[in-house]
């Protein structure tokens, strides 16, 4: 055993390769690894309504139920008189929760993984991968509600509903991006996961959850400054899809977020990839 040990060559394991090119081969490692990545995609949706007795029904229940009271509040107490606010509220709980729920997943991505990480070596990327690509299957489950709605209100049917998980999947995409760079920081400094719950409640109210696109820019210079927040524009065009037509947004504004999704993406990867060795280490 000696002599083996003594001609037996170590193995680097998880060596780090060049920062600048991580958001090209973080790409490759989850292709590489895509069997791991949908059965922890699929155990993480299993083991969220494991033992629940409505089952996958509160993937409905519970963004229905949220949309309800927001809907009691402004409709019933400020007496709103758009007769389809309840159903945009409830599609902007819906693209919301699923920024939130990747946001917070991808930043305690790492420290919400110690045990793993201490047992096993595998490409770390991988963590708050699939916890976006699972918050972004349970929201996809979420949004069967809008079926009924589109019944109940007579809403057309066509082309124009793909805009939905089009507008879930960059909201899931810049949660997570947002989230790679500071979860390396949450394994240093647990502060970060509580400032980022604090940001995700009040994102809530500055984001066009309880009001739409149409409702800002009718208020002027103020309405346009909250549109240089990035998740206008996914709310914006889930709902614009439920209602059977194409954004009506300025084209610049809609570029706008896909540049800002993009440049999170890669500066998320990049930092990931060069501070995730040193800071697990802290874990």
């Amino acid at each position: 055993m000696r002599e083996l040990a003594s001609t037996s060559p170590l193995k680097n394991v998880g060596k780090r390769g060049v920062s600048w090119k991580a958001p090209i081969s973080n790409l490759a490692v989850l292709v590489e690894h895509r069997f791991l990545v949908r059965n922890l995609v699929r155990r993480e949706v299993r083991g969220k309504y494991r033992n629940a007795l409505l089952g996958y029904g509160w993937a409905v229940i519970e963004p229905t139920l949220l949309s309800l009271v927001y809907w009691f509040l402004f409709i019933m107490l400020a007496g709103n008189p758009d007769q389809h606010y309840a159903v945009w509220v409830l599609i902007g709980v819906i693209v919301w929760g699923c920024f939130g729920k990747s946001l917070m997943s991808s930043v305690t991505s790492l420290s919400g993984n110690t045990r793993v990480i201490h047992l096993v070596y595998f490409p770390r990327i991988i963590f708050p991968s699939t916890a976006m690509l699972a918050t972004i299957v349970t929201t996809m489950m979420s949004s069967i509600v809008v079926i009924p709605i589109i019944i109940a209100y007579g809403f057309p049917i066509g082309i124009h509903l793909i805009l939905i998980p089009i507008g879930i999947f960059i909201a899931g995409v810049m949660g997570m991006a947002l989230g790679l760079m500071f979860a390396p920081c949450n394994c240093i400094y647990k502060d970060i996961e509580h400032l980022f719950r604090f940001i995700v409640r009040a994102g809530f109210f500055v984001s066009p959850v309880m009001w739409t696109y149409e409702m800002a820019v009718q208020r002027g210079v103020y309405g346009e400054m909250v549109l240089w927040n990035p998740m206008v524009a996914p709310i914006t065009i889930a709902r614009h899809g439920l209602e059977g037509k194409w954004p009506e947004m300025p084209a610049e504004w809609l570029a706008y977020t896909v540049c800002v999704t993009i440049l999170f993406w890669i500066l998320g990867n990049i930092i990931f990839r060069k501070y995730e060795p040193e800071a697990v280490k802290h874990l």
